[in-house]
């Protein structure tokens, strides 16, 4: 590196994690004070909603994709549309491989779900239904798999339940204790009594031990369970598939008296796949989405989560600033609220921010890098910004990525996105550079040479 690319860097550095403001404000190119600043907020941007080809759901591995919350609902947003997510999942032993006797006494057996409260979006309160069907095809921990995929289920639904979400409270139940039960107080769960019928009660009565010495085994009886949602909701709920409290839970009794419990669970190793579609037919976002052409350059900016539509940006003419050290470059997105939207749908809590580099291949912008570089185990949101704003503003520092660009080693183009997008449904409506009276902008403060 040379020493005056070390320099642009120092200095970009020094401006990306500054907490001072800039000095010199107006709205074209000004001379600023004694340290020759000057600042602009006129360069060209272009924006425009693409929807997004695809999410990654499972992908096998030590670095593959092995997230832990998985979006369920049929939901309906008064702006974006219909939103469908369902969930495949693949349950196995666990640690220790359940000993039932032929003696034993099955009492029930409950699929237990862990609510994820903070990842759970939209209206809440209302009665969801849940049709819990067998599998009869199953996932493979060496493919990748993306939220189109689906897999063949027997026709009959093993359960169906409806139920109000309870996302606050814990749940207090009955657990086994030796030869009684003691009451165990757990997480906000759903919890559904599977009734004891067809395959599930199986596993208990007819199944060889066999079938339980390793998971291969056991997965050729039981492939898994697909999670349909069988109503239409303002809300998509969020589980924690990946956790100890959600299983296929088995209480049982031994001729002894003594009451037990099996945990067949799903753990890491174990695919478990998002299935989830966008519906966007009369929605406000259809007539943003589809258009064909070299240039353009929306006045309204829409953002979803899951495979939902993402923002694409671009600064055409940034090589006009030539011989510049950027001090601060913030791109300014203001938040539009519609007719029709209300409370129920939270802002987005943290825009991510990439380059979109040859073809549709992207990179990390080169100020969430460094912040992540700099200060690893802290939230990168704190340096770059992008985060809910409380003043109707998202700020994203590109201090970094613009002077990447000025010296030719960066595309013009990114990609804003959800942070978190495949585990994560909320949504915001932002102004493009195009809006009539809060334009998206990007204030630049720099340094000639």
């Amino acid at each position: 590196m040379t020493k005056s690319a070390l320099w642009v860097l120092s200095i970009s550095l020094a401006a990306l994690f500054s907490c001072n403001d800039p000095t010199v404000i107006g709205s074209d190119l000004l001379s600023g004070d004694q340290l020759d600043i000057e600042f602009t907020d006129t360069l060209t941007l272009r924006a425009y909603t693409d929807v997004n080809d695809s999410i990654t759901v499972w992908g096998p591995g030590a670095n593959g994709i092995n997230f832990q919350n998985f979006a369920f609902g049929d939901y309906q947003d008064p702006i974006f549309g219909r939103s469908v997510a369902s969930i495949y999942a693949q349950f196995v032993t666990n640690s220790s491989l359940p000993k039932f006797e032929s003696t034993d006494v099955l009492d029930s057996v409950v699929l237990m779900l862990a609510y994820n409260t903070g990842l759970s979006y939209g209206k809440l309160d209302e009665p969801f239904t849940m049709e819990v069907f067998r599998m009869s095809e199953g996932l493979d921990a060496d493919e990748k798999y993306i939220n189109s995929d689906s897999f063949s289920v027997y026709q009959s639904p093993l359960k169906s339940v409806t139920f109000v979400p309870n996302l606050t409270d814990s749940v207090t139940v009955m657990e086994p204790n030796a030869d009684t039960l003691r009451s165990v107080e757990l997480p906000p769960h759903l919890r559904i009594r599977m009734d004891n019928i067809g395959i599930i009660d199986s596993f208990f009565n007819s199944v060889d031990s066999a079938t339980f010495a390793s998971d291969s085994s056991f997965l050729e009886l039981f492939k898994g369970i697909w999670l349909k949602p069988a109503s239409q909701n303002k809300g998509m709920l969020s589980f924690i598939m990946r956790g100890t409290n959600t299983s296929l839970r088995y209480y049982y009794t031994e001729s002894d008296g003594d009451k037990r419990s099996y945990d067949f669970r799903v753990f890491s190793g174990n695919p478990v796949v998002l299935h989830q579609r966008n519906y966007y037919g009369g929605s406000e976002v259809a007539e943003f989405i589809g258009q064909t052409g070299e240039v353009r350059d929306d006045s309204i900016l829409f953002m979803q989560g899951l495979n939902g539509v993402n923002i694409e940006f671009e600064i055409p003419y940034a090589d006009e600033l030539k011989n510049v050290i950027i001090n601060k470059a913030e791109l300014i997105l203001p938040v539009l609220e519609l007719s029709g939207d209300n409370d129920d749908y939270g802002l987005v809590p943290q825009i991510y921010a990439t380059e979109v580099v040859v073809g549709d291949s992207l990179a990390i912008v080169e100020d969430i890098f460094l912040a992540n570089l700099s200060r690893p185990t802290e939230d990168f949101g704190n340096y770059f910004g992008g985060k809910a704003p409380t003043d109707g503003v998202y700020k994203l520092s590109l201090s970094a990525q613009l002077q990447k660009i000025l010296e030719g080693a960066s595309s013009k183009k990114l990609r804003l996105t959800v942070y978190v997008r495949s585990e994560r449904a909320a949504r915001v409506v932002l102004a493009g550079p195009s809006h009539p009276t809060t334009p998206a902008k990007l204030n630049i403060t720099f340094t000639r040479y």
